[in-house]
């Protein structure tokens, strides 16, 4: 049998082994300034946040440096109040669960008994919590720095933000000189709808997914499940990803209502929030964010995952508004680049 043998030419393998290196510089510098990057892109996504309200005040005679500053001290003022009022209680919470694990364990044992490496594997992680639980909820949220570091990133992220704020046009303007005049509309129409998509995400996604976390709450108390406040909490953060979270957090409210309380509550919960789900996903979610973050459950799940692995609980805030990103770019750039320009004749068809 004759052999048969590929011969590569040196010039090739010479640019595959460059490409090859380039690319690995490239992944260890993006590594190297991964954290400004990750400030970059919040203090952007505060700008994009906050502009219309900029907008409007300076619409209204305020000078756009003392609106843009007035949009973040009123924002300071939202996150703050929600914290003060909530956080005692979450705290409060989850130092009740850790000491009540004792007493959930023999239920969880009864409910998964038909299942029992499921089991053996929660019970060992209701273990670990049991033990430290301020270092499992730490590691859970952890965002890689220490009190001080995080307040000094969140101080420079809003310096950031207030001067993306003030200079918006200036930026733009600047951009926009230094992109070849056949990509300027183009460009121009990208940032713009990708910060519609922004607003659309962190905006709209807070006033939806606060809608479900007061429904999670009243359910939780009407039934009288414990760990009301804390679950609630999950379910607003579970609730902004898209196509899976609301399920996941129907999962763990149900499960929890299991421990603690009957089958009968669980199903109630299971049952609710499906209708709700409905209620959100064809009435709710369409009037407040408009159709604008329509992204495929596939491309949701490879977002947050290489999210999750490239910066952690950030890299998956970050990644869901990114992948929303992606049918902008797609439509402006790739689908209508390909499109016939109008009044230009059709191409030949080829020969039978």
């Amino acid at each position: 049998m004759a052999q048969t043998s590929v011969d590569i030419p040196g010039r090739v393998f010479v640019k595959a082994v460059l490409a090859i290196l380039i690319t690995l510089l490239l992944v260890g510098f993006f590594r190297q300034i991964a954290t400004v990057i990750v400030m970059l892109a919040l203090a952007l996504i505060i700008a994009a946040v906050l502009d219309p309200l900029v907008g409007w005040l300076s619409r209204h005679h305020v000078s756009r440096g003392i609106a843009s500053l007035l949009s973040l001290l009123l924002l300071l003022l939202v996150v703050g109040g929600l914290l003060a009022a909530v956080l005692p209680t979450l705290i409060t919470e989850g130092v009740n669960f850790a000491q009540d694990l004792p007493n959930l364990l023999p239920r969880l044992e009864r409910a998964l008994s038909p299942y029992p490496a499921v089991y053996n594997a929660i019970a060992r992680a209701l273990a670990r919590v049991q033990q430290d639980p301020a270092r499992f909820f730490s590691g859970f949220l952890r965002v890689g720095v220490n009190v001080i570091s995080g307040l000094l990133t969140a101080f420079f992220v809003l310096t950031l933000a207030l001067y993306f704020l003030i200079d918006k046009q200036r930026i733009l303007n600047t951009v926009l000189r230094l992109t070849p005049a056949a990509y300027r509309d183009r460009l121009h129409r990208t940032m713009a709808e990708c910060g519609d998509v922004v607003r659309a995400y962190f905006a709209g996604q807070a006033i939806v997914s606060s809608l479900f976390a007061v429904f999670t709450l009243i359910v939780l108390i009407v039934l009288g499940v414990p760990y009301a406040v804390i679950i609630a909490a999950f379910a607003f953060f579970l609730d902004a990803i898209p196509n899976i979270g609301a399920t996941l957090a129907t999962v763990v409210t149900a499960l929890v209502a299991l421990l603690t309380n009957t089958l009968t509550d669980a199903l109630i919960i299971v049952a609710l929030f499906q209708g709700y789900q409905l209620l959100e996903n064809n009435f709710i979610s369409p009037r407040i964010l408009g159709g604008r973050l329509n992204i495929s459950p596939v491309l949701t799940l490879t977002a947050i995952i290489i999210g999750g692995q490239l910066l952690g609980i950030i890299g998956v805030i970050l990644a869901i508004p990114l992948a929303g990103m992606l049918p902008v770019i797609d439509r402006i750039w790739i689908t209508e680049g390909q499109a016939p320009t109008p009044g230009a004749e059709p191409l030949p068809k080829a020969a039978d």
